[in-house]
């Protein structure tokens, strides 16, 4: 079946099987079973029962006004026609073979009402056609006819549409336009027996070439929106919105095993076929459990332009294939199209959380995004702090759907850090699917800021100052300050411990020498913050050493001429053991002795000059 897939042509339908009776009484008084463009009953044309199905738009009734004609088409069936190669100004004599057929138009009935009918020219001549087979508008390319643009310049300019060519008779006109439209589309030259008609198609032809091609008119406008919906079992499809130019209603249906609705929530049931106005939304909805798909179908009576194609709808038992027509004159006919709705099984996807590690509780909120493919994705939002497992349910996801758990956000902090082992999959069954993200919450290192800072007036002056650091297994470390460093701060980083790590900072030496005093630090303990900086300040204050107080050298006791010693109070001689009369005497002998050598090195220094003086008067 070829449906106009481009514009999705929506066709207004009544009850088809009731019509299907109408159109094959109608068929039945009407015509007998057409053989290849021809209206004569022959001993090989097939036994058929034609049918035409829910989206059959008109079925063949009999022939109309023309003739058979004598004539010629090419020997090989896979000849296409050049369209611009002049018509033959006598019979051909080779590469084509003789043929005797009705050419002419054909009569069609719309489905819905059969008094609506509409005048056809077959496009290939070598595919038969049968009373009673049903047809669908369809498109130039999904006909696969060459030249329809030619075809459709001739039937703009001839009859029905007009009527030329002039000087002939009704049958006459028919069969010569569709000699011309069999020229361009499989080679056919009508036969010098028949000169009017030869001569008329001849004229046509080199009309078409003059004047043609033309553009594919517009289809048959009648919609479905969307073309496809898509719902889990058990519930609606759609909306599908059914539309239909310059017609006020449309015929809507759906096969067996569907139904239909007028609104979402399916508490509004359509009759199956049900007459809406056009622009109305239809929801539709299967009534069996297991996933299947149906067709929503449209059905209008609408302006069909003149060259618009129709091809066989394929509901006739045994028939493979039918004759090609094309609209020779403008008219109201039926139009169709439908849409699908898809229903499918779904399943559950179960995602189990789960938070481990020391740090588990103290972690942020989190975030799990779940993409089961298009229309299926979801988020979680994941609370901060949670310990205990938590379980999240994604329903109705069409079953055979991979699912991919990854974790945007897993609620680490400058605190704590979170692993996690997402990304993972699941693929949707019946029964459903489940997986479980775990999160491993831990710590984050710290680190240990040493903070030496040296003050007071003699800043600067102290030796080296030697600091140990003591973290236990996590960190053993010294280092040094050197001397002479001037008053300030300066600062030692050790990174990377593990948090709560307890850490203790003595000094070892404190810089103190013998020009100056250093105040030691005590020892400080601090212990690692997750994720943050533990200082310890030790301060060092420098003072200089006091310079030593020299012993006063003391006054010696002046002596009293006659006296026989140190005078006591009232001109007394002091006696017995005084220890400052000792001292004084002590001191006299010692300026005595001084004395007493300075003069004898200046007796020294006279008698050498004196020598020398001697000796240099002797030599003279």
């Amino acid at each position: 079946m070829n449906i106009d897939t481009k514009t999705n042509l929506p066709r207004r339908r009544r009850a088809w099987a009731g019509l299907l009776i109408i159109a094959t009484i109608a068929v039945a008084l009407l015509s007998a079973p057409l053989t290849p463009a021809s209206a004569v009953v022959t001993p090989e044309t097939p036994a058929i029962d034609p049918a035409t199905g829910p989206d059959t738009e008109i079925s063949l009734v009999r022939t109309g006004s023309g003739s058979t004609i004598q004539g010629f088409e090419p020997t090989d069936p896979t000849t296409i026609q050049d369209p611009t190669t002049p018509y033959p100004a006598a019979d051909p004599t080779s590469g084509y073979q003789p043929l005797s057929n009705f050419a002419g138009t054909i009569i069609t009935a719309s489905i819905s009402n059969p008094a609506l009918t509409a005048e056809m020219y077959c496009i290939n001549l070598r595919v038969p056609t049968y009373g009673g087979i049903g047809y669908e508008s369809g498109t130039w390319d999904e006909s696969a006819v060459p030249n329809i643009g030619y075809v459709t310049y001739i039937l703009n300019a001839y009859y029905p549409t007009t009527g030329e060519p002039a000087g002939l008779s009704v049958n006459q006109r028919a069969a010569a336009v569709q000699a011309a439209i069999w020229y361009f589309t499989d080679g056919y030259v009508v036969s010098s027996t028949s000169s009017a008609i030869r001569t008329a198609a001849a004229s046509i032809v080199a009309a078409a070439q003059a004047n043609g091609p033309v553009a594919e008119p517009p289809a048959p406008d009648v919609t479905i929106t969307p073309l496809a919906s898509s719902a889990p079992v058990g519930e609606v499809a759609g909306p599908f919105v059914v539309d239909a130019e310059n017609a006020a209603q449309v015929t809507v249906s759906v096969p067996a095993g569907a139904e239909m609705f007028a609104d979402e929530t399916a508490t509004t049931p359509l009759a199956n076929p049900s007459v809406v106005a056009a622009g109305t939304a239809v929801w539709v909805r299967s009534v069996g459990t297991a996933a299947s798909e149906t067709v929503l179908r449209a059905r209008a009576v609408v302006t069909v332009q003149r060259g618009e194609v129709y091809l066989y709808d394929g509901y006739t038992p045994g028939l493979e294939d039918a004759q090609r027509l094309i609209l020779a004159n403008t008219t109201e006919l039926d139009g169709t199209a439908q849409a699908t709705a898809s229903f499918f099984a779904v399943g559950a996807l179960t995602v189990g959380k789960v938070f481990t590690g020391e740090a588990a509780g103290d972690q942020g909120a989190g975030q799990l995004a779940i993409d089961c493919g298009d229309g299926y994705t979801f988020v979680q939002e994941v609370p901060a702090g949670a310990t205990a497992e938590t379980t999240f349910t994604f329903p109705g996801i069409p079953v055979g759907r991979t699912c991919v758990v990854t974790e945007p956000v897993t609620g680490a902090s400058t605190t704590v850090d979170v692993t996690s082992d997402v990304p993972q999959q699941a693929v949707v069954t019946d029964e459903g699917a489940a997986l479980t993200v775990t999160n491993t919450v831990s710590y984050r290192p710290g680190s240990l800021s040493v903070v030496k800072q040296i003050a007071g007036a003699a800043a600067g002056r102290q030796g080296e100052i030697v600091v140990e650091v003591d973290c236990g297994e996590a960190l053993a470390e010294t280092f040094a300050i050197p001397a002479e460093t001037p008053a300030g701060s300066s600062v030692q980083t050790f990174s990377d411990l593990p948090a709560g790590t307890v850490c203790t900072v003595s000094e070892t030496t404190d810089g103190s020498s013998a020009s100056v005093v250093v105040t030691p630090a005590d020892p400080v303990t601090v212990e690692i913050p997750a994720g943050g900086v533990a200082e310890a300040l030790l301060v060092n204050t420098v003072t200089a050493r006091p310079t030593p107080t020299p012993t006063p050298t003391p006054t010696p006791t002046p002596v009293v001429p006659g006296g026989g010693g140190a005078q006591g109070p009232g001109g007394l001689a002091v006696t017995g053991g005084s220890a400052d009369g000792t001292l004084l005497g002590v001191a006299a002998l010692l300026i005595a002795l001084g004395i007493a050598l300075r003069l004898g090195r200046r007796a020294a220094q006279a008698r050498r000059t004196a020598a020398t003086v001697a000796g240099q008067d002797s030599k003279r």
